[in-house]
This record gives C-alpha cells, structure tokens and sequence, in this order.
C-alpha cells in the first residue's frame, strides 16, 4: 500500500472507530433512559393511591428507545466482531484461512446491511406517506424510522470498512481475526 493509501486507511479507521465508539455510549444512554421511563412508570402505578400515575405512553417511548439502542450497538459490534461465529474447524487451517472467512463474512453481512437500509428507507417513506402516529402519544413513526436509518447507514459505513480491513489484512499479511478494542490491549 502507499503512504496517500495507508494515511486514507487511517482516517476512515479513526472516525468508524470513533463514531462506533459515540453510538456505544449513545446505546448505553437510550437503554438507561429506557430503564428509567419504565421504573418511574412502575412507581406511579405503585403509588396511584397518593395521586401519582404510570407515565402516558411508556411502552412506546420504551419501544422506541430499545429500538434506537440496536440499531446504535450494531457498529461497534461489527467493527470489534462481536457477532456469533463459529471457528472450530477453520481455525486449525490457521491465520490465514480464518482471515479469509471474516472477509466472507464481512462481505455477506455488507450485503445484508445493505438490504435491510434499502428496504428500511422504503419502510420510513411509507410511514412517512402514511402520516402513521404512536397510540397514545401520537408521535409520528417514521420519526424513529428516520432515526434508526441514520444508525443503519452508520452500521453499513462500518461494515464496509470491515470489508476494506480484512482487504487490507490479506494484502499486508497482518492477520488479527480478532480485533479487540485498544483499551483492552492494555
């Protein structure tokens, strides 16, 4: 590679890395605001004697927040291989062959990503077309579609530098199957 390929590689390595890593911590707050709306909610229906209620519309700010937290953990997990594989019989084939079948599997799941954007685009035109809102607090859907297709096209950004990386690995020979965040090479 040259050194204009290698300082480009190191870029967009740093902001997928980056942006993974502020969708993480973004993950982690809509999961604990999720928490929160559903153990006040819990409360004021516990104390409905004293004149405190459950809160309107908490399944479908729980639904909505859980929903964002997927879409907003899934580049972290594809750029740290946090998804599910199965490496007994390649792994005895060595280093190689298992850098081999990430880029295999890299390039399905780009292409899975890629479907589920197209088709959830299609899904947020629809919604929006519709003018479909929540029951109880009438929040327009495709607001969390839209929301969420922002997130898919940061999960697609990142599993196709995925891809570009494996390249990278099998052309320099600097296998690391397993690519840990740094804080943990510590």
């Amino acid at each position: 590679m040259t050194s204009t390929t290698v300082g480009l590689y190191s870029r967009v390595e740093a902001l997928v890395t980056g942006a993974a890593r502020i969708l993480i911590v973004f993950s982690g707050l809509l999961l604990i605001s999720a928490i929160l709306i559903t153990c006040s909610s819990i409360a004021g229906r516990s104390l409905t004697p004293i004149g405190l209620s459950a809160i309107p519309g908490d399944y479908e700010l729980v639904e909505i927040l859980c929903g964002l937290a997927v879409f907003s953990f899934m580049p972290y997990c594809q750029l740290f291989r946090g998804h599910i594989s199965v490496d007994l019989f390649i792994e005895r084939l060595g280093p190689r062959a298992m850098a081999w079948t990430q880029l295999l599997g890299d390039v399905v799941m780009s292409g899975l990503v890629t479907v589920m954007a197209w088709r959830h685009f299609a899904g947020t035109l629809d919604k929006h077309a519709y003018g479909e809102t929540s029951f109880i607090l009438q929040i327009p859907v495709w607001w969390s579609y839209a929301a969420a297709m922002v997130l898919l096209v940061l999960f697609w950004i990142t599993s196709l530098f995925t891809v570009w990386r494996d390249i990278v690995a099998l052309h320099t020979g600097s296998f690391d199957v397993h690519p840990a965040p740094e804080d943990e090479h510590a």
